[in-house]
């Protein structure tokens, strides 16, 4: 019999005896009800048979729906629901809705389990009415159903419900007393959103949109790299390259792990400035702070073309043993392969083909929250859903 059968059986079978039981007290025997008791043992024969299904069936058919035993029926279409067989959990759940002896509480309580079956069936727009009642009816989901209408949205791409629902979970401020508590990753969500509102705007070209929403990304999360990132490309494609720069910086004060991802736009900034030495200097000022492969290479690219090949190899160098890394390492072997005999150099080409395999199979970016790791940098992670969660991996084999 499968592991999940067992445990559900077992769930139900004794919930079952424990009704059974509690009405065959001996002073009550020749007035208790046995309507439930019939079912019950057809239940027991269809497990003895190995036929698990039916014995689930058998069993929640036999058990009285009752303030008592509500939990009981949950806790079955739960389990149904997580093991993939949706409708019969939508059944039950529905089983639970036509009970006229439920009161307020567990009837919303139902509601919101049914909510859940149909998301997962992927009926989203009987899901979202269901959602949109509770919200509206039962102050005590209020909340979880709101949660669950984001991650619809959210699914769906519809920013502008996503946003309207993100706001009502942010807590209201009055003069009398400040707001609920609220965990960050709202305001997250929130900026995320109007990122993504913000990507639209400036695929169509409207850059005073584009502008205009990720600027309330950053009211909402001022730790919102995407959203500097993407004014600092705006500013930057606007022919405004001091701009770009002021804003581009703000990426190492909002979280240094990201500043390899802004070090090309930078770049661009300073040439149209013809100011590449500043950019040198800030680089280093960096680099001191926060020692990065993507910032070292980039400062050994500036000194080689503003100096000299010699001083970038020794300033790479010397970097390299403070902190080794495979990068590093093999820009080392760029500069030492023009250099050696033709069997040396043969030596050198297998080890840099070796290394740039290496490099290239080894994830960049992963996710602080469930640990997914890729090449690319979701601002939603694929796993967990959780946004602005990936960022580049640290170390000898990444950053």
């Amino acid at each position: 019999m499968p592991e999940f059968s067992q445990v559900l059986l077992l769930v139900v079978a004794i919930a079952i005896g424990w009704s059974l039981g509690r009405w065959r007290r001996p002073d009550e025997d020749a007035h208790r009800d046995d309507s439930a008791a019939p079912a019950y043992y057809q239940g027991l024969n269809f497990l003895l048979h190995d036929q698990p299904d039916v014995a689930i069936d058998s069993f929640v058919s036999s058990l009285e729906v009752n303030r008592d035993t509500l939990e009981t029926h949950l806790a079955v279409g739960n389990l149904l629901r997580r093991k993939g067989e949706v409708d019969r959990a939508i059944r039950i759940h529905q089983n639970l809705l036509a009970r006229p002896n439920l009161g307020g509480d567990q009837l919303h309580q139902v509601h919101m389990e049914l909510a859940q079956d149909y998301i997962s069936a992927g009926l989203l727009d009987r899901a979202e009415r269901m959602l949109k009642d509770l919200v509206l009816q039962s102050p005590a989901w209020r909340r979880t159903a709101l949660r669950h209408l984001l991650a619809i949205y959210q699914d769906e791409k519809e920013w502008d419900n996503a946003i309207e629902v993100g706001k009502e979970l942010v807590p209201k401020k009055n003069w009398l007393r400040s707001g609920a508590p609220v965990d960050d990753d709202t305001y997250r969500c929130l900026a995320h959103f109007y990122c993504e509102k913000a990507e639209l705007a400036y695929a169509a070209n409207d850059l005073h949109t584009a502008r205009a929403d990720l600027k309330l990304a950053l009211h909402y999360d001022r730790q919102c790299v995407r959203a500097t990132m993407m004014l600092g490309q705006i500013e930057l494609e606007c022919g405004h390259p001091q701009t770009a720069i002021k804003t581009l910086k703000r990426v190492f004060t909002q979280n240094r792990l990201y500043i390899g991802e802004v070090l090309e736009p930078m770049h661009q900034a300073y040439r149209k400035r013809d100011d590449e030495q500043e950019f040198t200097d800030y680089l280093k000022a960096c680099y001191d702070e926060y020692p990065s492969s993507s910032v070292l290479l980039k400062l050994v690219e500036l000194i080689d073309k503003l100096q000299s090949s010699e001083l970038a190899e020794q300033f790479l160098a010397q970097q390299l043993k403070r902190r080794p890394t495979l990068r590093g390492l093999l820009q080392v072997i760029n500069y030492q392969a023009p250099k050696v005999t033709d069997s040396g150099r043969e030596n050198l080409t297998v080890l840099q083909a070796m290394l740039t395999e290496l490099l290239q199979e080894k994830a960049t970016y992963q996710c602080d929250h469930c640990g997914f790791s890729g090449h690319h940098l979701h601002w939603l992670c694929p796993t967990c859903k959780h946004w602005g969660r990936m960022a580049p991996i640290r170390g000898a084999e990444g950053d």
